[in-house]
């Protein structure tokens, strides 16, 4: 499932000008198609989890 930007910022509760700051130095995986962004759902996943910090 492909998610526009306003989509993903309110599914991680952030801002859009974060996502596009995060888009412009490449922080987060993403795809454009037609010249819009999108965000593979199962590439956010696996972003989430990799970048996830463990609280022993």
């Amino acid at each position: 499932m492909l998610l526009t930007i306003d989509e993903l910022s309110k599914q991680l509760m952030i801002s859009k000008s974060t996502l596009y700051r995060w888009v412009h130095y490449k922080t987060i995986p993403f795809v454009k198609i037609g010249g819009k962004l999108r965000f593979l759902q199962s590439d956010i996943e696996n972003y989430i989890k990799q970048n996830s910090v463990s609280i022993s």
